[in-house]
């Protein structure tokens, strides 16, 4: 493979903001600093006028128009979802698996699996499944355990308390992440279990109290599933788990930013108690979307939750691409090959245009992958 350096535009790493040029070689970034101008051997790119970003990771997806996790997806349905998330930034994400039968989700789960999702390869092959422009370093189950108080759009009928005994029917190798209500079991049984099989556990859907979400966050809980959405709401005299959230330095907290789930202050509210370090951008995105006027899932893309942020001043253009690349590529503890532009990793990139912020050019391992 050629080397490809992309000349003149400004890079976002995103701890710092460069404007100088990137060289990649061989899949993976080279450096970021002045190309040679008398090489020849490699294919430039005149990017200036643009952001040069990493590519955006959404760490909650549930499917889009052309699949469904839902339901009973294909390796067609995958192929076309990823071409679709590629177009908009996203080279990287999480099937999302919502609460179901036990036997629905282990077959979903299986499916995903043999097709390579969640295979942990070594260079350049991270989390990719053939046949998809993507990559899917695993599968986060949102549920079945969570709270029948707080189910959202959830069947009830399926919800479970967590437990081990269940878990253990449904942690696979490819499951990175899992949406849990920690209260519904009191001892640390479940979440020792999830730990052990190196599963990163995210509270949501849950009715739990201060007290509880603090105990949970204590015995390692460090993430929070979609902030305000089926969780109790904010309360003087019962802070509940949003508040403990807030207050706590470990943990993070994913929010959707479509402008239907969540109200701009509140947004304004969430980075002001846990600055950009600890806020992770996701879309929730299903099939259904929200159509008909009922939040199930959000209908739009992680570019433009990055776009939304920015058009409401909640955050500059840095620390947007900072929620959606560098923060969930840490919580994942992907950060040795994802979410920042430096020397040795993967050089999953994006081209925006300055101006506008519409996307010019997405590239995978230096690949370019968009129909732009």
């Amino acid at each position: 493979m050629n080397q490809l350096a992309l000349i003149g535009g400004t890079i976002i790493t995103p701890l710092e903001e460069r404007f100088t040029d990137l060289i990649v070689d061989d899949g993976v970034i080279q450096g970021v600093g002045p190309v040679d101008s008398s090489t020849t051997k490699v294919e430039k790119l005149d990017v200036s006028g643009c952001y040069v970003t990493p590519g955006l990771i959404d760490l909650q997806l549930n499917g889009g128009p052309d699949c469904n996790f839902w339901g009973d997806p294909t390796i067609e349905d995958l192929a076309a979802l990823c071409r679709q998330l590629v177009n908009s930034g996203v080279t990287t994400f999480l099937p999302t698996l919502i609460t179901a039968d036990v036997k629905h989700i282990r077959r979903n789960v299986e499916f995903l699996q043999s097709i390579g999702v969640g295979s942990m390869g070594t260079g350049n092959m991270f989390g990719v499944v053939k046949g998809c422009s993507a990559r899917l370093p695993g599968v986060h189950l949102e549920g079945p355990c969570l709270s029948p108080q707080r189910p959202g759009v959830h069947p009830p009928e399926w919800i479970k308390p967590l437990s081990k005994a269940l878990l253990e029917q449904l942690a696979t190798p490819s499951v990175r992440m899992i949406t849990v209500a920690p209260e519904s079991d009191p001892s640390d049984e479940s979440l020792k279990f999830l730990y052990s099989k190196g599963i990163v556990v995210s509270l949501g859907h849950s009715n739990a109290n201060f007290e509880e979400a603090q105990l949970a966050f204590d015995r390692g809980v460090r993430l929070m599933t979609h902030t305000y959405n089926a969780l109790p709401p904010i309360h003087h005299r019962a802070p509940g788990a949003v508040t403990a959230a807030l207050l706590d330095d470990r943990v993070t907290c994913c929010v959707i930013c479509d402008g239907l789930h969540v109200d701009v202050p509140a947004i304004k509210l969430l980075l002001k108690a846990k600055g950009v370090d600890k806020v992770i951008l996701v879309t929730d995105a299903a099939q259904i979307g929200t159509t008909g006027g009922g939040l199930v899932g959000s209908s739009i893309d992680l570019n433009q939750a990055v776009k939304n942020v920015v058009e409401w001043k909640v955050a500059s253009f840095t620390d947007a691409i900072r929620m959606a690349t560098f923060n969930p590529a840490k919580a994942m503890g992907w950060s040795d090959k994802l979410g920042e532009i430096a020397p040795g990793k993967c050089a999953d990139l994006v081209v925006w245009d300055k101006s506008t912020l519409a996307i010019k050019h997405v590239f995978m391992s230096g690949v370019k992958v968009s129909r732009s």
